[in-house]
């Protein structure tokens, strides 16, 4: 029976202190207490005022079940304390300006601004808040599972007054009760019978274990201890659901849960899971206003709060700031949860957002769970994700199939509390193997095809002999789906060609239909679990339950007519939001349209280049590539993508795009074009391994060419390679000279980076012979490369700077220098920069005795150079890897890495290296008691040090290597003479060289002629600790204990 209304103080409260509507507040000023007389009479003005305007408006009736036994076995107290939870949690999950009163006892009602089926749902979702929260633990233990019942009418389908709202949600509460509880029900429509309760597949029972520890996670974060977490599982496993059923938390804790997702395309929108993410958290009260000089090029909704001094071009860096200080801003106002949902699919720049602001963070209420699925083929994606297990503050959550036991706990919660028969859970989990999505979609089909059924209120089935589905998950779906009426499958085709989220208004201008054709369509898409609200109740925003749905849809669209929805789609996208570049430009590619595919992906790469996601542009670029109507469209399309190649280091791309576009230019009689074109590719074939001297020969050839042509600007590219050349060939006076030129050149053609570039190159000219000069040099570039915002120019000069801080041995200084390069190269995409300065960085820890960083950095620059192709930079990362080897007495695998860079270092003709990299392997035999070896590695290296007579990085290998083949020849007074002959040169150059020296031919020789090589080994123990070669401190102290 009704439970009468009682006349008592109650608690009335609306869900915010923002109101919509003045009339639904007027008891909430304060949240002071109010009579029942008060809030009926609010309630009823409310109902006559809604229905007066033909506005919807619905009343929730609702209490907790087994209230009494709740409070007999675990006390009045903790009953009351379960009960004002579940008056907060509803508080605190209804929008601004709904009224929630608790009357007394266990009952509490609500009043929204919502139909009958949107209130439905909003009381389910309140089914499920009780449900999943965590109730407090009592003395008896584990805390008890709560649940409520809610009935729910709606105006003016059961009632105009809010007496027969009441009568009616609350007779509807009444029958739920009887049919097993814990659930909301519509009241039945006058002179119609109850509808008996449905299948409950939503009601996912399971997973109690991660969905405490994400609580857990999320308690941190309230705190002010920052959190990130992965939720990885296989497709279907429930990784985004388990996230997002911590939603009535969040709010109960006075946070907002944020959502963005990754898709799958055929090119990744720049940063598109974070624009989506900023662009939702600017809906939100008191969003961060700004200035922003870089946000805005991704986020369009801030352009109105743009900074007037921003920059021309996007700077990642900046622009990665700017995204952690506006999540920041927002946690600062609310505790937050960001949901990364499908970070599988995200695009590099999106990892890179990520991991910037996990760095970041320090004391933000801020919980970040991101989904990711770990199938095979996302292997790639997956080790972005392991490179965040770095941070202390990330964690990851794995959800495994379910069990047999889970999946029966789930089956008999969707049947609200029937048992399930032993044969049909059997089949069930053996055809699903127990994988969530694919249990939902065979219960669904199950009901659908009337193979399971309520007959007075219990469940039966099918025997599970006569059942026959097909296997696999994607060929149930397409079960399902042709079961629609054909007209929901047109129209459901359309929407999932659009996308996996989309709004009614879209779908109609593609042409599915009219709007009531489709709201049609749709509303049997939601009946079949097919679709989903994705906004906030009375949206117009849909989205798919899973890509596989939009998968199957789209792969059952015969061929031609895919390509004109397509066309449709794009055209449609066009007239409604011409900022969308990127999916105008992909739709009217998959629809063979060429002309505008070629126009809108040309404008989407420059709009991923202003943001520094090179990857996306580099894929936009050739999209527009291959719907090019013209060879001159074709060539400036290559033009840029050699660019983009060049710039992030892909020299085997650059190299082969000059060739092709240089042929069309010198056709055309372009001759400055096709001149900037063929310096390029002789710069990608330098960086590809070509010998210097055949380098050095192609680029005099076009500098005179330059002159001919008064191009000031490109002969300074071309002098500023010059002078590396000379270098590479080991003429410092000529490099330097050459620098000196292409200064003066830059100065002329008043391009301030151009200039910049040109100190930078000049300052490594001199580095070596002054380096205080040099560093007066690279700072003046540095000033320039800031104001101008070129983030390469920077990280270059960062690095050298570290260079110069490392030969003074100023750790600290240089580890400062290297890793602001890094940071620099890495948010720009720039990874030979990045491996240049982890290449550096790692020789920091190596000299500090740190083998282990040391080899973490030297095998990251590596792997880099391996990525780009850049040869020399590959060269130095094997070098130092060897360098490592040899400190850790791992001969063989030395001996194996210096080969390698010995004869890399011949192909591409870099000389001190081959030579170096040769008595390392000398050196490594001769530890390994391999003499014939190390004395084939000497005569060699003998030979070609006949024409060098200079110190270069390496020669103490030779140096050490000698000295060692003639203590093992016996000649102990020649072997101590050559050491006190080359140690001073060392000292010159480098105390860390001239000391190293010492410990690899003291140990050696220091049994053999203690009395002169002990006063070499005092003489540097008593300098390195001061310049922090604590391992070189220990070794040589070691020495003198001998």
């Amino acid at each position: 029976m009704s439970k009468p209304a009682r006349r008592r103080r109650i608690r009335v409260s609306t869900a915010s202190a923002l109101p919509c509507r003045s009339i639904l507040i007027l008891l909430d000023q304060q949240r002071r207490l109010a009579t029942y007389d008060a809030f009926v009479d609010t309630a009823a003005a409310s109902v006559a005022e809604a229905g007066a305007a033909r506005r919807p408006i619905s009343l929730l009736v609702a209490d907790v079940d087994h209230y009494r036994r709740l409070a007999e076995n675990f006390g009045q107290d903790y009953a009351e304390l379960v009960l004002h939870t579940i008056f907060d949690l509803a508080r605190a999950n209804l929008r601004e300006g709904e009224l929630v009163a608790h009357p007394g006892g266990d009952e509490f009602v609500a009043l929204l601004r919502a139909s009958a089926s949107a209130a439905r749902d909003v009381a389910q979702r309140l089914c499920a808040a009780v449900r999943g929260h965590l109730f407090p633990e009592t003395d008896q233990g584990v805390p008890p599972l709560v649940t409520i019942s809610i009935g729910v009418a709606s105006a003016p389908d059961h009632g105009t007054t809010y007496q027969a709202l009441h009568a009616a949600a609350d007779a509807a509460r009444v029958r739920l009760k009887s049919q097993g509880r814990d659930g909301a029900a519509l009241a039945s429509l006058p002179g119609h019978d109850a509808s008996p309760r449905r299948l409950d597949v939503e009601r996912f029972a399971g997973r109690g274990v991660e969905f405490r520890t994400l609580v857990g996670l999320l308690d941190d974060a309230v705190t002010g201890s920052p959190r990130a977490v992965a939720i990885l599982g296989e497709a279907g496993a429930g990784t985004a659901a388990l996230v997002r059923r911590l939603e009535p938390e969040v709010r109960l804790r006075g946070g907002s849960l944020v959502t963005g997702r990754s898709r799958e395309q055929r090119v990744r929108e720049p940063y598109g899971v974070w624009a989506s993410l900023i662009a939702a958290l600017h809906r939100l009260p008191g969003a961060p206003s700004g200035p922003w000089r870089e946000l805005h090029h991704l986020v369009p909704v801030l352009a109105g709060d743009a900074s007037p001094a921003g920059s021309r071009w996007g700077s990642k860096y900046r622009l990665l700031d700017e995204m952690s200080e506006y999540i920041r801003l927002v946690a600062q106002r609310r505790p937050l949860v960001l949901l990364l949902d499908e970070m599988q699919w995200a695009d590099v720049a999106s990892w890179d957002v990520l991991e910037h602001v996990c760095q970041q963070l320090d004391r933000e209420r801020l919980l970040i769970a991101l989904t990711f699925r770990t199938e095979p083929a996302y292997a790639e994606a997956a080790e972005r994700r392991q490179a965040l297990t770095r941070s202390a503050l990330y964690r990851e959550i794995g959800l495994p199939r379910l069990t047999r036991d889970e999946a029966k706990r789930w089956l008999e919660g969707a049947m609200h509390g029937q048992e399930v028969g032993r044969e049909f859970l059997a089949f069930l989990y053996r055809h699903t193997e127990g994988n969530p999505l694919f249990i939902a979609q065979l219960l669904h089909t199950l009901v659908e095809e009337g193979a399971l059924w309520q007959v007075e209120g219990r469940w039966q089935w099918t025997p599970v002999s006569e059942l026959r589905f097909p296997i696999g998950l994607p060929a149930l779906i397409a079960r399902r789906l042709a079961r629609l009426s054909s007209s929901t499958q047109a129209v459901l085709s359309i929407a999932a060609v659009i996308g996996d989220e989309f709004d009614v208004s879209l779908v109609v201008e593609a042409g599915a239909g009219s709007e009531a054709a489709v709201q049609l369509a749709l509303s049997e898409g939601l009946t079949a679990g097919i679709l989903r609200s994705s906004y906030e109740r009375g949206g117009r925003g849909y989205t798919f339950t899973h890509m596989h749905i939009v998968e199957a849809l789209v792969q059952s669209i015969p061929h031609e007519r895919l390509r004109s929805t397509h066309q449709r789609v794009a055209e449609a996208i066009e007239r409604r939001d011409r900022s969308r570049l990127s999916a105008i430009a992909l739709h009217y590619d998959a629809a063979s349209i060429s002309s505008p595919a070629h126009i809108h992906a040309l404008i989407a790469a420059e709009h991923a280049e202003r943001v520094y996601a090179y990857a996306a542009a580099n894929a936009f670029l050739n999209v527009a590539a291959r719907n090019t109507s013209t060879p001159g469209e074709l060539a400036e399309v290559r033009v840029r993508l050699a660019t983009l190649a060049e710039i992030v280091g892909r020299f085997d791309e650059t190299e082969e795009l000059c060739d092709l576009a240089i042929e069309w230019f010198v056709g055309k009689g372009d001759a400055r074009r096709a001149l900037v074109l063929r310096r390029m590719r002789e710069r990608a074939r330098k960086e590809l391994g070509q010998p210097a001297r055949a380098t050095l020969e192609a680029l005099l050839s076009l500098d005179v060419e330059a002159q001919g042509l008064g191009f000031g600007e490109e002969r300074v590219e071309i002098l500023m390679l010059l002078s590396q050349a000379y270098g590479r060939l080991g003429n410092p006076k000529e490099a330097e000279q050459i620098a000196v030129e292409s200064v003066t050149v830059a100065e002329a053609t008043q391009d301030p980076t151009l200039l910049a570039r040109a100190l930078n190159r000049l300052a490594v000219t001199v580095e070596r012979a002054a380096p205080q000069h040099a560093e007066e040099i690279y700072r003046r570039a540095l000033a320039i490369f800031e104001i101008a915002g070129d983030l390469r120019g920077q990280a270059r000069c960062h690095n050298n700077l570290g260079n110069i801080a490392a030969a003074r041995n100023a750790w600290q200084d240089a580890r400062h220098s290297y890793e602001s390069s890094i940071a620099l190269a890495r948010a720009s995409g720039m990874p030979d920069l990045w491996g240049m300065a982890a290449t550096n960085l790692g020789l920091t820890f190596h000299r500090s005795g740190d083998y282990e960083r040391a080899r973490e950095y030297h095998g990251q620059a590596l792997a880099l150079a391996a990525a780009v192709r850049n040869s020399e930079f590959q060269l130095y990362a094997l070098y130092n890897m060897a360098h490592v080897e040899w400190e850790n007495h791992a001969w063989e695998s030395g001996a194996e890495l210096y080969e390698a860079t010995a004869s890399l270092a011949q192909r591409i003709g870099a000389d001190d290296v081959e030579i170096g990299a040769t008595a390392g392997v000398g050196l490594c035999r001769a530890e390994s008691d391999d003499l014939t070896a190390a004395r084939s590695a000497l005569e060699w290296v003998r030979e070609r040090m006949t024409r060098r007579g200079d110190w270069f990085q390496g020669r103490e290998f030779v140096e050490a290597l000698t000295i060692r083949i003639l203590a093992a020849d016996g000649e102990i007074d020649g072997a101590v003479n050559h050491l006190e002959t080359v140690l001073p040169v060392a000292e010159e150059t480098e105390l860390y060289t001239a000391a190293w020296l010492t410990i690899v031919c003291g140990r050696t020789l220091l049994p053999r002629a203690r009395q002169r090589v002990r006063p070499w080994i005092m003489r540097y123990a008593s300098q390195v600790t001061a310049f922090g070669y604590a391992d070189m401190s220990k070794q040589l102290n070691d020495l003198l204990r001998e």
